[in-house]
């Protein structure tokens, strides 16, 4: 059984693939895909083109008219090269944050 992922996880995945601002329910579908692996979506066009689109596979969905099965593998994703240069370059930022924060902690520590 796939472990699932934490609120901060799930957070930082639709943060920073799963944008799409012309589509209203994008947050939901993102969850769907990522709580599921799949979920059913008007339209028959997918709503996200390269990026993470190029990791949602797409077919009619059966019983369904004009909508689509969205089907996305997180792990074969976070196996991609696109998803570890970006993950690499988003923690070497976080990381940054840290440190700056515990140097403002420390100076605003010593006042005392």
């Amino acid at each position: 059984m796939k472990k699932k992922l934490t609120e901060n996880q799930r957070e930082f995945m639709i943060t920073n693939f799963f944008q799409n601002e012309k589509y209203a329910g994008a947050k939901g579908i993102a969850e769907k895909l990522l709580d599921k692996g799949h979920c059913i979506v008007a339209g028959k066009d997918c709503i996200w083109h390269g990026g993470i689109g190029n990791f949602i596979k797409t077919s009619e969905a059966e019983d369904a008219i004009d909508c689509l099965l969205y089907e996305f593998d997180l792990d074969i994703f976070k196996s991609s090269g696109y998803y570890k240069e970006t993950h690499k370059f988003i923690l070497k930022d976080l990381a940054e944050k840290v440190d700056e924060s515990v140097k403002q902690f420390n100076e605003i520590k010593e006042l005392v």
